[in-house]
């Protein structure tokens, strides 16, 4: 009983492969000839339709060749046209580089209508050359669209061994359209950003993170923009720097917390001086008009004691000659006497008197408060 099935697993095992082959040689003999078919088909159509394409060109042109006179014609309107290709026109605010055979011929030709060989002798490229081109550093700016990876960060070591990531927008123009094109290749912007990384990293290196933050920034764009421009034009880029922003300035994260302390230490810092020049601008006029004002009021007073004493000696000058013409001593009491009345006068109605009679005649009194001699 065992060994029947034994004998029928053995007998079935050496028949399937063979069934397998027969199977895939059949297989690839149709293949081979169905492919076989198909490729002569291919052939026969593809004979046929250049031999139709032959026969239809040599009917569209056989009425030129028969009659001579339209075919000079046709070629020389070929040759016109040939020719006329060379011609094109430069817009405003473009110029155009001419080339001969690869060789540079005209290196800046200007706007207006224009000649050149046709092609493939010479041809002309125009560059725009008004147009004000932006790139960014660390930074994309928004006329470039959307970016599928993020722009490269851009670290710089400063002269007091701090790392700042930098944010720079770059404006320029070509100012060459021959280095421009045949130098650059139209793609200036790898080129821009190498260069000014380059006078990043080395104006960064002698500048201090605190100028860097605060009023360094400006100083510190236009040494970058020299920097560049100078790399720039070594390479004839025939590419100028018109403007570069120095958009952001970023400690790393893991220093924000310092330097936002800094910063709000140097705000207060700020503040405070500027609290107290405003005390110092508001006290000092303020002094100085108080000294001034006394000032004028101490010369005002030192002129009216002066010319009072001048006055008063000038009247006492005038007492005295009066005096004198009066006859001396004998003639000067009536002149004393005078003086000493007017004086009575004005003193007289200011105080208090009491007057006392010791006659009790009622009678008037005559008030002599220093004796005649």
């Amino acid at each position: 009983m065992s060994d029947e099935p034994r004998r029928d697993g053995e007998s079935r095992r050496p028949e399937s492969p063979g069934r397998l082959d027969a199977v895939q040689r059949m297989l690839a003999l149709l293949l081979r000839s169905a492919g076989a078919r198909i490729a002569e088909d291919i052939r026969r159509l593809a004979g046929g339709a250049a031999a139709t394409a032959g026969r239809d060109i040599r009917a569209a042109f056989a009425h030129l060749f028969r009659n001579p006179h339209l075919g000079k014609i046709s070629l020389a309107a070929l040759v016109a046209l040939y020719l006329l290709s060379g011609v094109y026109v430069v817009n405003p605010g473009e110029e155009a580089v001419v080339r001969r055979f690869g060789r540079l011929v005209q290196a800046r030709v200007g706007e207006g209508l224009h000649y050149r060989l046709p092609w493939p002798i010479e041809r002309a490229d125009k560059v725009n050359v008004a147009e004000i081109r932006r790139e960014g550093i660390g930074v994309t700016p928004p006329e470039h669209g959307l970016q599928f990876h993020p722009p490269e960060e851009v670290q710089v070591l400063t002269g007091d061994e701090n790392i700042v990531n930098l944010k720079v927008i770059v404006q320029y123009r070509v100012k060459d359209p021959a280095d421009f094109l045949l130098r650059v290749d139209y793609d200036a912007n790898p080129l821009i950003r190498n260069a000014v990384k380059h006078a990043l990293t080395a104006v960064g290196a002698e500048a201090r993170v605190d100028d860097l933050l605060t009023v360094g920034r400006t100083e510190l764009q236009r040494l970058v923009q020299a920097a560049g421009q100078r790399t720039l034009d070594e390479y004839r880029s025939g590419v100028q720097l018109v403007n570069l922003t120095l958009q952001e300035v970023i400690p790393p994260r893991e220093a924000a917390d310092a330097f936002r302390d800094v910063a709000s230490a140097r705000e207060e810092r700020a503040k405070a001086i500027n609290d107290a020049e405003g005390y110092r601008n508001s006290v000092v006029p303020e002094a100085r008009g108080r000294a001034e004002r006394l000032l004028r009021e101490g010369e005002g007073y030192r002129a009216d004691a002066v010319n009072r004493a001048r006055g008063d000696a000038a009247r006492f000058g005038s007492i005295l000659d009066e005096y004198r013409r009066s006859g001396g001593e004998d003639g000067g009491d009536v002149t004393l006497y005078r003086y000493y009345v007017e004086a009575m006068e004005k003193i007289l109605p200011r105080v208090k008197k009491y007057v006392v009679d010791p006659k009790g005649r009622n009678e008037r009194v005559n008030i002599r408060v220093v004796e005649p001699r």
